[in-house]
């Protein structure tokens, strides 16, 4: 939910070098053992992404390369953005209205999601 939280308020893309710095912040190493997730770079940019639920591609136009992550097709089916952005409001004892962007573009996936769910009901 972190990294989804920071790629979402990051405008649905997030360099790897942001997501590096956020686990820091949260002291987590991304090339240390983590007791919970084991090595956490490998841990994300392998099994996130190869159980697509994130997406990992290099940022063009960069020298040295960058990379950066979005939202995979997984996360995107099974996660909504109006969940996220309350998980991110939580953490900064904010509503979620107080990103109104962000607040918008949940709004409007939770319509697509009501209209997705109708065409299959």
């Amino acid at each position: 939910m972190m990294i989804l939280g920071l790629i979402y308020m990051k405008g649905n893309s997030a360099r790897e070098a942001q997501v590096w710095e956020m686990l820091r912040r949260l002291g987590v190493l991304p090339s240390k053992y983590h007791f919970l997730f084991g090595y956490p770079k490998r841990f994300i940019t392998g099994d996130f992404v190869q159980q697509r639920y994130l997406s990992y591609r290099r940022v063009p136009h960069t020298i040295p390369s960058e990379y950066e992550f979005s939202w995979g097709p997984r996360s995107n089916l099974e996660i909504s953005k109006m969940k996220v952005l309350g998980f991110v409001a939580r953490l900064h004892k904010k509503e979620p209205q107080h990103w109104p962007v962000q607040y918008c573009e949940a709004l409007a996936d939770v319509a697509n999601r009501a209209i997705a769910d109708r065409g299959q009901g």
